[in-house]
Order: C-alpha cells, then structure tokens, then sequence
C-alpha cells in the first residue's frame, strides 16, 4: 500500500527513510542499500521502524526481481525473490512470483513447492492454487493435481456464495444499494481488469495525471470493489485532487476492508491535517496508537500536533493579555 508523500519524512530512521524514499522512486538497488544498513543496527531500532525496515526491503527485493524478470534475466530474479523472502517469509506474493519463475525455466518442482508456500501463508490465495493445479498436471502427478484444483474450485465458489448469501439477506431488509454491491461482487468483479487499471493509474499518477488515475481506479474499483489497495490508492490521489472528504471515505474503506493494515489509518489521519481537522487527525493517530504504541509515524505526528496547538494556546493567551 501507498503512503501519501508527507509521510515519509515523519519515519524515525534515517536509513528507513532514505529506503523507502527510494522505493517509491523505483530506485530499488538504493533502497535495498540503505534498509540493509538500518537493521545491519537492528537492535537500535523501534518496533515500529524494524517493522518498515523489513516490509519495505522485501518489496525492494521483490520490486528488483520484477525489473529483472521482465529483462529475461530470470535467474537473478529468482535470486532477488529468494534474499526477499528471507527477510519476509510470510508474504505470499514473493513465494507466488518466484514459482512462476521456476516454471518459466522447467524447474517445475521447485515451482510446486514454492506455491505450495504461497498457499502456506495465505490458505485462500485462489490464483495459487489454481496454477499449483496446472504446474501438478504438466508434471504428471494427477491425483495431486486434482485435489490442488478442487480446493481452488471450492474456494472460487466460496468467493460468490458468500457475498450472493449476504445480498439476499440484504434484500430481504429492504437494504437495495447494499444488497446491489454484494451481487456486483458475484456476477461483474473482474479482478485482472481491476489490476490492469490499477497499473494504468500508477502511471498517470507517476507524471502528475491525477485527474486520470482516478479514473482508471474507479474503473478498478468496477471490476473489484472489494480490494483495499485500491481503495487507499484512490484516497492518495483524491487527495492530490484536494477532495479531502471523499479521500477520508476511501481511506475508511480500505481499512474496512483490511482492519489489521495501518497504512490507510496514517493516511486518513494526514488527510485530516491537509484538510485542517487536526483534532480528528489526533484522534485517529490514538486510535493507531492503541493497536500499536511503536509506530513512528503515528508517535511523530501526534506530538508535533500537540505541540502546535500547545503553541496556540499560548500565542492566544500573549494576545489576550497585551
């Protein structure tokens, strides 16, 4: 997920700064320098900053492996994915990519065991069970085969039972428009389309088009309105657009959608300042704070509001005095 720019300046590190500065510039070999030299210091560091240090160097990692493999150089992504998962061994979509890999040049067991792994961290990854079900056939394992795609085909159909069940309730409460979103998930959610226009808006954003990219992630949204990086992405550019309001309301839904991440929680709190509520921006950056006291950006901007408004008070009481 995206942070907004300002942001990024408010992580406590130097090196975890200059990191994930770099990534968002796609200038992975730098950001892989500067996150390797703050946790070479790990025990120095704050929960909150060895936490980013880590997530951000494995996409770093796996950002260099993308850059490599789309060169052909297959072999040295497969390496970068493998120094990535590594430092982050739970992240599904660095077992998933290094699998297609493997296939691309017939390793093919490897490839089993490494979407295997994907699945291990993340038991409803359909896309990985699915191609686990291919790359079992093209070796020839049938009954493995079989049952790797049946439970892709049971976890497809839960994707549809699930959201036709709640819109039926929904209809049944006389709630319409939420009972039409729930079946839009079931009969029209085409999550690659979503992800190509995801891919168009981070392009139009990358050179100012703001007014584009959201277009391209409301389309997005059409084809998967339940993916919560859209969502916080939209929020980044509604932002860009000083629709603050509607920026907050995407921010909300895409922590909705993802309650344990708190990179829509900052966003939404900074949205706050932008739009100047620092007291609801406080009191979002509590509300992060309570489910995690070390993160330091939270910790950072809390204070530094706090501090302003301890200065205003001040300013006033000189004012009222003279």
């Amino acid at each position: 997920m995206r942070l907004l720019s300002e942001i990024r300046n408010y992580l406590g590190n130097y090196h975890v700064k200059s990191g994930v500065y770099h990534y968002y510039r796609n200038e992975f070999s730098q950001a892989i320098g500067f996150l390797r030299k703050a946790l070479a210091d790990e025990e120095t560091l704050t929960e909150g900053d060895r936490r980013n240090a880590r997530n951000y160097l494995a996409l770093s990692h796996k950002g260099q492996a993308q850059r490599l493999a789309a060169r052909e150089e297959v072999e040295q992504a497969i390496e970068e994915l493998e120094r990535s998962s590594e430092v982050h061994p739970t992240y599904p979509d660095i077992h998933f990519l290094r699998a297609q890999l493997l296939e691309r040049i017939d390793r093919g067991d490897e490839a089993i065991e490494a979407y295997r792994r994907a699945i291990g961290c993340h038991p409803n990854y359909l896309e990985a069970r699915i191609e686990l079900g291919y790359c079992l056939i093209a070796a020839e394992r049938a009954e493995e085969a079989i049952e790797a795609l049946s439970q892709a085909l049971a976890e497809k159909l839960s994707r549809v039972e699930r959201p036709f069940a709640t819109g039926r309730e929904l209809i049944e409460a006389g709630q319409s428009e939420a009972a039409l979103a729930q079946f839009h998930v079931v009969f029209r959610a085409v999550p690659a389309l979503a992800e190509d226009y995801q891919e168009k808006a981070s392009e139009h954003h990358r050179v100012g088009e703001f007014d584009k990219a959201l277009e391209a992630l409301d389309r997005a949204v059409e084809f998967n309105p339940n993916y919560p990086d859209v969502e916080n992405f939209r929020g980044i550019v509604l932002c860009e657009l000083d629709r603050h309001d509607e920026a907050v309301e995407a921010f909300a839904r895409s922590s909705a959608l993802n309650p344990g991440h708190m990179i829509p929680r900052l966003n939404m709190a900074f949205t706050h300042v932008r739009a100047g509520r620092p007291l609801d921006a406080e009191s979002e950056l509590q509300s992060i704070l309570q489910q995690d006291p070390t993160d330091p950006v939270a910790l950072a901007k809390l204070e530094e509001l706090r501090a302003g408004r301890v200065a205003e008070r001040k300013s006033a009481a000189r004012s009222q005095g003279a």
